[in-house]
């Protein structure tokens, strides 16, 4: 170390606590880790929770009163460590409160059962299924159906001020999935009363060359090859699935996400932001969907 980096952190060293909490709480969690290492007294400072606290949404306490088992920890830290890695069950189960690492801006995802699914409640048509794997306790499976609709909402007061979001679908596909390639699948986004994004995207990307016998929206017979007008779509877009990335969380389990669309998140005064996924139009049946939820996380 260079006798003058050594006499900048003596000299800082003699700052009060009070003082380097204070600039440490200006940067970021990641700056707060990394500040740990520069000198004892900065590690003190970085790693106390009045530092911690200040990265923690002012509202944390409130949102973890709703949480389905009490939520242990042993500091600020810890806490906020715990929220980005292990997202904790609020609500009855129907959904997750996590943190953003890199932001701690709150992260929330909305369970199946708290979704409003089109023949959701048929037997014939899905199926309500234990999901090991999953971040709940059951997902639901789509056996067969030619109207595909799912919609969820959330209050914007729930989320974090003054922050880009994006809404992402997190499923899997069945050996068995088909009929999610083409006619691209509809999504909306609306907050308030305006429909801030529409997207096309594609859950089967592989899907959309079989060619078979599909039922129209009139009864009649048509081939793949008549639909096949939305390939180019699917071929430009950007709107295809990819893992589903959430850190520290799992590992490689198939789950796999696909971005719905984005909104800006002012001051949470704009009453419910709503999502929409849906494909209506090609009239035919598709099958072996399995939902794990929609996710709501900052935009980075």
């Amino acid at each position: 170390m260079e006798s003058g980096d050594a006499t900048v952190i003596g000299d800082i060293n003699q700052l009060p606590d009070e003082c380097l909490s204070h600039v440490i709480s200006l940067t970021s969690s990641r700056d707060a880790c990394a500040s740990s290492v520069v000198s004892s007294a900065f590690r003190s400072v970085a790693d106390s929770d009045v530092t911690w606290q200040t990265f923690l949404p002012p509202d944390y306490q409130s949102v973890l009163s709703r949480a389905v088992a009490p939520v242990e920890y042993a500091s600020m830290k810890d806490l906020f460590l715990r929220l980005c890695d292990h997202p904790v069950l609020i609500d009855s189960g129907k959904l997750s409160f996590g943190l953003d690492r890199w932001s701690g801006k709150k992260c929330f995802m909305i369970s199946p059962r708290a979704l409003w699914i089109v023949w959701g409640s048929s037997e014939r048509y899905w199926n309500w299924m234990p999901l090991p794997d999953s971040r709940f306790s059951e997902g639901i499976s789509l056996i067969d159906v030619c109207w595909l609709e799912i919609r969820g909402k959330m209050s914007t007061k729930m989320l974090s001020p003054q922050t880009p979001y994006a809404v992402y679908l997190i499923f899997k596909l069945a050996d068995t999935a088909r009929g999610l390639g083409t006619p691209l699948q509809e999504t909306a986004i609306t907050v308030g009363e305006e429909t801030v994004c529409r997207k096309l995207v594609c859950l089967q990307p592989d899907d959309r060359g079989r060619t078979r016998r599909l039922r129209g929206p009139g009864g009649w017979g048509l081939s793949m090859t008549a639909v096949m007008g939305n390939a180019n779509e699917v071929k430009k877009t950007e709107n295809l699935p990819r893992k589903w990335e959430n850190e520290g969380e799992r590992g490689d389990d198939g789950w796999m996400e696909i971005e719905m669309g984005s909104f800006f998140n002012s001051s949470g005064e704009d009453g419910d932001v709503e999502m929409s996924f849906m494909e209506v139009k090609g009239g035919h049946w598709k099958r072996g969907l399995i939902l794990h939820g929609i996710e709501i996380r900052p935009k980075h």
